[in-house]
């Protein structure tokens, strides 16, 4: 009883999770107008490590070496994918950015076997297609062929397919604080280095990108990684990667609700195909367990 308590409440924490990444959408993409997307990463990571090294100082006594370790590769899977999601959002659009970021949910089996070598189940495979339709369903349909931004935002799936496991792996042995502390760090570290040797220090940074570099900071890094590393503790990888994967749908409403955006019956049929996947994961997930 107290298992399926905690695996609903980590369900609820991936889903909340989802809906804070989504609205960095509409931050980062008004912010690149305007400034570096290396020091945008720098700022960002910079100020939540700091806020987190402060309001959990005395928990880093705790710190050991498999934290460390599994924090550090757990953030440079996290630099590699915010790097590529804010390089490619300068030259392609939010809605082509989240499809494609979506993506790494057909990728997450085949990573999933490599780092974990273990096998997923034929209901994963056939929910994390599922989930893929759906999403395509909901966010393809816009002209254009594939531009530089979208290539490069390949690479951003790849690399969020790989954050998964190594946070659903970590996350089941060590302090879920900790581990957000090291792998922000490490992704601050690496992202001011690049920033400084890619670009000039930005000279006019106004009140406004000050507001939203906190907002990206707070609700879009240090909240979501603690909810998503939560959530893992408690969710199967496959499936809290499906939970996951709607950032993109959550993306689309926003953009719906603040700029315009209308709902077609595109939107509708995917988004329930999406949520049936879910469904799918969490079925077989159950069957494994009354076997057992």
């Amino acid at each position: 009883m107290e298992h399926k308590k905690m695996h609903t409440v980590g369900v609820i924490a991936l889903v909340f999770s989802g809906i804070f990444w989504a609205s960095a959408y509409l931050f980062v993409k008004q912010i690149l107008d305007t400034m570096s997307p290396y020091y945008l990463l720098a700022f960002r990571f910079l100020l939540a490590g700091v806020l987190l090294v402060i309001l959990f100082a005395r928990r880093l006594g705790k710190m050991d070496k498999g934290t460390l370790k599994g924090g550090f590769w757990m953030g440079i899977s996290l630099f590699f994918e915010f790097l590529t999601f804010t390089v490619g959002l300068q030259y392609t659009t939010a809605s082509r950015s989240s499809f494609i970021v979506a993506g790494y949910i057909v990728i997450l089996p085949f990573v999933y076997m490599i780092i974990r070598r273990k096998i997923p189940k034929k209901q994963e495979f056939l929910a994390a297609l599922l989930c893929m339709a759906g999403v395509g369903m909901i966010l393809t349909g816009g002209s254009g062929s594939m531009n530089k931004g979208d290539l490069i935002t390949c690479f951003c799936a790849v690399s969020y397919a790989v954050h998964i496991v190594l946070s659903a792996k970590y996350a089941k042995k060590h302090d879920g604080v900790l581990l957000n502390i090291v792998q922000i760090v490490t992704a601050a570290l690496l992202s001011a280095v690049l920033a400084l040797i890619a670009d000039p220090f930005p000279q006019n940074v106004t009140v406004p990108q000050i507001g939203s570099i906190f907002y990206l900071a707070v609700a879009s890094t240090i909240i979501p990684y603690f909810l998503s590393v939560f959530g893992q503790k408690y969710v199967s990888t496959t499936t809290s990667g499906i939970i996951l994967s709607f950032e993109s749908v959550f993306a689309t409403l926003l953009s719906i609700c603040f700029l315009g955006d209308k709902i077609s019956v595109q939107f509708a049929i995917g988004g329930i195909i999406v949520i049936g996947a879910f469904f799918v994961s969490e079925l077989g997930n159950k069957k494994e367990k009354k076997k057992e």
